[in-house]
């Protein structure tokens, strides 16, 4: 089974990053993290349009907002790491990173991973959030865009967010990190039979 795992607030720090960075190089911004609702960041982010947003995002200041970001939680790379490791020898399951990325974001987030000591070799970066269901059958994600995008068949992992709350998920989990150490839990998401059983359906509050 290959899980693919996306790295934008799920290991990585974007949102926070990227209000720092508009901050310094733009303006004051009066809004906290928790208070993005939803991922139309032109509704939080103040540019003139939504062009002016990604210009900034992904040409102007990418370095700051993606290679110099924060992992999402102290030593979180370390358990990944770790995770990543007892998933190759075990031998069943394969890992992926998977992120929506274009222009100069792509060798910045590759900065972030390096910087990070990330272990991971499977990295792909796609056009357009959709892709990242391509080739995997669990997604671990964020991105309320990917998780409305998810086809039939799949399993879609929800690590929520002040803007994903009201979006659907087969699994919710609070960090990825209950999906590393919560082996209960992992083996359950892992084990789901779509095709025999339907979907299992089911949240995870912790």
């Amino acid at each position: 089974m290959k899980i693919g795992i996306t790295i934008n607030e799920v290991l990585r720090g974007f949102i926070s990053q990227l209000a720092y960075t508009y901050d310094k190089y733009i303006g004051p911004l009066d809004i906290k993290e928790d208070e993005v609702t939803n991922f139309n960041l032109i509704e939080f982010f103040k540019f003139d349009d939504i062009n002016k947003l990604n210009n900034f995002i992904y040409l102007e200041a990418p370095m700051e907002i993606f290679a110099h970001a924060d992992q999402l939680s102290e030593n979180l790379m370390t358990y990944f790491n770790r995770f990543v490791e007892d998933m190759k020898d075990d031998g069943e399951h394969q890992i992926q990173l998977i992120s929506r990325e274009v222009n100069k974001a792509i060798p910045s987030t590759l900065f972030f991973l390096s910087k990070t000591a990330c272990m991971v070799t499977d990295i792909k970066f796609v056009p357009n959030y959709a892709n990242k269901w391509d080739d995997i059958d669990i997604l671990i994600t964020a991105n309320p865009i990917a998780l409305e995008a998810k086809p039939s068949g799949k399993i879609s992992v929800k690590v929520k967010a002040s803007y994903n709350t009201n979006i659907p998920a087969d699994y919710e989990i609070d960090s990825i990190l209950d999906f590393i150490k919560n082996e209960d839990l992992r083996n359950k998401i892992l084990n789901t039979n779509k095709r025999n059983k339907g979907w299992l359906k089911g949240r995870i509050e912790n």
